[in-house]
C-alpha cells in the first residue's frame, strides 16, 4: 500500500523546472532579500565533481542574502521533500540555505552544519499550507554582523512527494498538566479605524455624512468593491440650481453642501442611493442646515415610489441649526434613495447628515453584527492598531454632531461615530473585556494618563468630570491598556516606564501591556508591565511562533523579578500583507484550518499566553470573520472555527502523546485536548489539513474514566469536496459552516473519523 501511495503521488507531482541547471537558469528567478546595499550575482558553472554537468553558483559580494527562486502550486496539506547538493567556497563563506516560503510564512528550511564537506546533500521535509502556493528558495545566507564575500553552489535540486503516515494512536493524559486554565481572552477580536471596518458595523447608513473630500484607500482586496460607490448627487430642477462644496463656515469638518435655486417655484436638492429599509422600522434622520431657503423636506423612495412619505424639516435660518425627523418605512426596500430638497428661490447649506433605524443596538450598531459578535463569545476585544497614528481620542467623545471626520493611516476618511466610549459600551454588551491601545507616537505620559482618567476616573476628577458631562457619570473601569502599537526601539524603551507610572497614577488597578516586546523591556520598566505583546503574522508551520513564546518565557523568568507577567498576542493571523486579490485566502476554509492550528498552539501554551487577539473582526480587506453589506451579513469559515474554540474557555490543557517519525509541526491531525474544570467533559480539537480522511484512535491515560458518548462539531465544506478554497458569500452564506452529530463512543479507546480539510471538535462525556 505504501509503494502504491508513493507511485500515485509521484505521478501527480508537479515538475520542478530545471533542477539540474542543464538549461541555464530557465525556470528560476534571481532575487535579493534586501533592495539596497552590497551586490550578489548568479551564474551556471560546470560541476563534474557532482556526477552531473551543471550547478548554480551564487556569488555574494557582501550581500547578506540572495539567490534563486521558483514558484510552484501544490496540493494543500500534502507532504514533500526538497533536497539539493550544496557547496560553499570556504569555511568562513556564506552558507547555502534551502527554504520554502508560502503566503502563510516559511514552512521549512535546511540547517547545514558549520563545516559541511564539499558537495553535501541537504534536505527539508515540509507540509504545504493552504492555498498551495510555494516558493522554493536556493539562497546564499550570511547572518553575521560583518558580511563577507563568498560563493555558494547548488546542484541536483529535487522535489519529491512523501507518503502520509497513518495517524495511529493518540494518547491523552486525562490529568491536568498543571497549567492554568485556558483564558477566555485567548479567543480575542480586534477592531480599529481601518477604512470601512467600523462603518460596516454601524446602523448609520449615510455615506460621506459631512461632504468631505474622500482620500483613496492605501490598500486593496477587491478594489472595485472595497468601497461602495454611493455619492451624493444633484436631483430635481438641477437646471436652475447651482451646487458647490463650501469651505466657508462649515458646521462639521472642512466642507458643507451648498445649493442655490434661482427660480421661485422650482424644487431641487441632493440624493444618495443604497439604503436598506425594513417595513415598520422608524428611521431617525438628523442633519444641520442654514440658509435662506424655503421649506426643506426629506423623503425615502425607491423604484416603486415612496418607502416613507415626505417629512418636513422646516425652514432654514441664518445660522446652523440641527433638525431631526422620523421616517417610517411602509415596506421593505433593498435599495432605497434618501432625498433632501427645498422649493423656491434661495440658498441652503447642509452638513453632518445621518440616518439610523430605531432597531439599532445602543442607538448605533447593526443588530445583526451585534448578534454575530455575541455568538462568537470573544473574551477580549482590542481597540486601536496602526490607525492610532492618526487618532485623537479626545476628538472622538461627546456629541456625534460635532465630531469631525478624520483621515486614517490606511487611507479613506473615518466618519467618527465610534470612539473609546462607544467601543467599551459594545464590549460590555457582548460580554467581552475591552482592551484600549493608547497612542505613543507624538504623545507624552500625561496624554495617556488623561485617557485613563477619562474612562476610569471618578466624576470629581478633571477628565472624569468631562465624561460625566458627556452623559456617563460612572467610571467604565477598563482594566487592560496597551502602550503604543507596533512600537520599539530605544526611545520607546526609555519612555515606557514613565508612561506606565502616569497611567497607574490615574488608576492603580489597571493592567498594562507592552508594544513590541524587545528583550530589555521588562528590565527598563521596573515592574510596571503585566504583559509582553508580540504580533504574530505569517507563522507558517508554527515553529517561529513557538520560538518567540519560548524567548518570552525566558525574558519573564530572568527579568520579571517574581511578578506574574504573561504574554498577550495582541494581533495575529496567517498573513498581514498580501494586498490585493491574494488576501482572499483569509476568507477560505484553508484559513480557518490554519487559524485552528494556531489556536491549538495557544491552548498548549495556556500557562504563558493569556490573550490571543485575531486580526480583524469585520471586513478589513478580506480579513474579517464577519462580512457585511447593505442589509445582509455572512460569516467567514474562520468565524465558525473561532466559535468552537471559545467553548474551551475555563478548561485545562492536556498532554497528548503519539508515535511519529515526523516533527511535531508536520504531524496530522494537529490535536489539542482540554478537560473541563469539573473533570466531566473532554474536548478534542483535531485539525485535518490533508486531502485524505483520517481515523486516528484516541486512548486515555492516567485515569479510570471512560467515554460515555460524545458530540462532534465539524467545520467543513458543505459539498463534501476536499477543497480548502471553499468560501462563504452573500449568495451562499453556508457553503462552510458547522455540522454537528452524535458519536456513540465508549470505553477508554475509540476511533474518530476526521474528514479531509476539516476542523473537528469532539466533546466527550466522561464517567468513572
Amino acid at each position: 500500500m505504501l509503494l502504491h501511495t508513493l507511485a500515485l503521488l509521484a505521478a501527480l507531482a508537479p515538475q520542478l523546472q530545471n533542477g539540474n541547471f542543464d538549461d541555464g537558469l530557465a525556470g528560476w528567478t534571481f532575487h535579493r532579500h534586501d533592495s539596497a546595499g552590497p551586490e550578489a550575482a548568479v551564474r551556471v558553472e560546470d560541476a563534474p565533481q557532482t556526477g552531473l554537468r551543471h550547478a548554480a553558483l551564487i556569488e555574494s559580494r557582501g550581500a547578506r542574502r540572495a539567490g534563486l527562486a521558483q514558484t510552484l502550486y501544490l496540493t494543500p496539506g500534502s507532504l514533500w521533500r526538497l533536497s539539493a547538493r550544496t557547496r560553499c567556497s570556504s569555511a568562513g563563506a556564506p552558507r547555502p540555505l534551502l527554504e520554502l516560503g508560502t503566503p502563510s510564512g516559511v514552512v521549512g528550511s535546511s540547517t547545514p552544519a558549520a563545516a559541511d564537506p564539499p558537495w553535501s546533500r541537504h534536505e527539508v521535509v515540509f507540509r504545504v499550507p493552504s492555498p498551495g502556493e510555494l516558493v522554493i528558495h536556493l539562497d546564499s545566507l550570511d547572518d553575521r554582523s560583518q558580511s563577507v564575500n563568498g560563493q555558494v553552489s547548488f546542484a541536483d535540486v529535487r522535489l519529491e512527494p512523501v507518503a502520509e503516515p497513518d495517524p495511529g494512536e493518540l494518547r491523552i493524559h486525562l490529568r491536568s498538566s498543571g497549567q492554568r486554565p485556558i483564558d477566555p481572552k485567548q479567543q480575542g477580536q480586534f477592531i480599529e479605524h481601518l477604512c470601512r471596518l467600523i462603518p460596516s458595523m454601524l446602523a448609520q447608513q449615510v455615506d460621506n455624512d459631512s461632504f468631505e473630500e474622500q482620500a483613496p484607500y492605501n490598500f486593496a482586496y477587491v478594489r472595485e468593491t472595497d468601497r461602495p460607490y454611493r455619492p451624493w448627487y444633484p436631483e430635481g430642477a438641477v437646471q436652475v440650481a447651482d451646487y458647490s462644496l463650501d469651505t466657508q463656515d462649515p458646521y462639521n469638518g472642512k466642507r458643507s453642501q451648498k445649493i442655490t435655486i434661482h427660480l421661485p417655484f422650482a424644487r431641487a436638492g441632493i440624493a444618495q442611493d443604497g439604503f436598506y429599509l425594513v417595513s415598520g422600522v422608524r428611521y431617525r434622520l438628523r442633519l444641520h442646515l442654514k440658509g435662506t431657503a424655503g421649506a426643506v423636506r426629506a423623503v425615502l423612495r425607491d423604484a416603486q415610489g415612496f418607502v416613507a412619505p415626505p417629512a418636513g424639516l422646516g425652514q432654514a435660518a441664518g445660522d446652523w441649526q440641527p433638525r431631526e425627523v422620523v421616517l417610517t418605512a411602509g415596506r421593505d426596500s433593498a435599495s432605497a434613495t434618501l432625498a433632501i430638497d427645498f422649493e423656491g428661490a434661495g440658498t441652503l447649506w447642509l452638513d453632518r447628515v445621518y440616518l439610523i433605524g430605531e432597531d439599532a443596538v445602543q442607538g448605533l450598531w447593526r443588530p445583526d453584527v451585534v448578534a454575530a459578535l455575541r455568538d462568537l463569545k470573544p473574551g477580549v476585544i482590542r481597540f486601536g492598531g496602526s490607525a492610532l497614528e492618526a487618532f485623537e481620542w479626545d476628538q472622538a467623545i461627546g456629541n456625534w454632531d460635532t465630531r469631525a471626520p478624520f483621515p486614517t493611516v490606511w487611507g479613506g476618511l473615518e466618519p467618527n461615530f465610534v470612539g473609546i466610549e462607544e467601543f467599551v459600551q459594545l464590549c460590555r454588551l457582548v460580554g467581552a473585556e475591552p482592551l484600549i491601545c493608547v497612542r505613543w507616537t507624538g504623545k507624552q505620559p500625561a496624554d495617556a494618563a488623561a485617557e485613563v482618567e477619562y474612562m476610569n476616573g471618578a466624576p470629581q476628577t478633571r477628565w472624569g468630570s468631562l465624561r460625566a458631562r458627556n452623559g456617563h457619570r460612572q467610571p467604565y473601569a477598563v482594566h487592560y491598556w496597551q502602550i503604543g502599537n507596533e512600537i520599539g526601539g530605544a526611545q520607546y524603551a526609555q519612555s515606557i516606564a514613565e508612561f506606565a507610572r502616569a497611567m497607574r497614577a490615574a488608576d492603580p488597578s489597571i493592567k498594562l501591556l507592552s508594544s513590541f516586546p524587545q528583550p530589555d523591556l521588562l528590565e527598563r520598566t521596573g515592574g510596571q508591565l503585566d504583559y509582553l505583546c508580540p504580533h504574530q503574522y505569517a507563522f507558517g508551520d508554527l515553529t517561529a511562533a513557538v520560538r518567540e513564546f519560548e524567548s518570552l518565557r525566558r525574558q519573564i523568568a530572568e527579568h520579571a523579578a517574581g511578578r506574574d507577567v504573561r504574554v498577550a498576542v495582541t494581533e495575529w493571523n496567517t498573513t498581514a500583507g498580501n494586498s490585493g486579490l491574494k488576501r482572499g485566502m483569509l476568507q477560505s476554509l484553508g484559513n480557518a484550518l490554519e487559524c485552528s492550528r494556531y489556536h491549538n498552539l495557544l491552548q498548549r501554551y495556556a500557562g504563558l499566553v493569556e490573550m490571543g487577539i485575531r486580526s480583524n473582526l469585520v471586513d478589513s480587506f478580506g480579513s474579517g470573520v464577519i462580512v457585511t453589506g447593505p442589509g445582509w451579513l455572512y460569516l467567514a469559515p474562520t468565524y465558525y472555527a473561532e466559535q468552537l474554540y471559545s467553548r474551551a474557555a475555563g478548561s485545562y490543557p492536556l498532554q497528548v502523546e503519539r508515535d511519529s517519525a515526523l516533527p511535531w509541526q508536520l504531524q496530522q491531525p494537529d490535536v489539542s485536548a482540554t478537560l473541563s474544570a469539573d473533570g466531566r467533559l473532554l474536548r478534542i480539537y483535531a485539525v485535518n489539513s490533508t486531502p485524505r480522511q483520517m481515523t486516528p484512535a484516541f486512548a486515555f491515560l492516567d485515569s479510570a474514566a471512560h467515554a460515555a458518548g460524545a458530540t462532534a462539531f465539524v467545520v467543513k465544506n458543505r459539498d463534501g469536496k476536499p477543497d480548502t478554497e471553499a468560501l462563504n458569500s452573500a449568495g451562499d452564506r453556508l457553503a462552510v459552516s458547522i455540522d454537528s452529530r452524535t458519536l456513540p463512543i465508549g470505553g477508554s479507546r475509540f476511533p474518530v473519523s476526521l474528514e479531509p480539510y476539516s476542523l473537528t471538535l469532539v466533546e466527550v462525556r466522561l464517567s468513572e
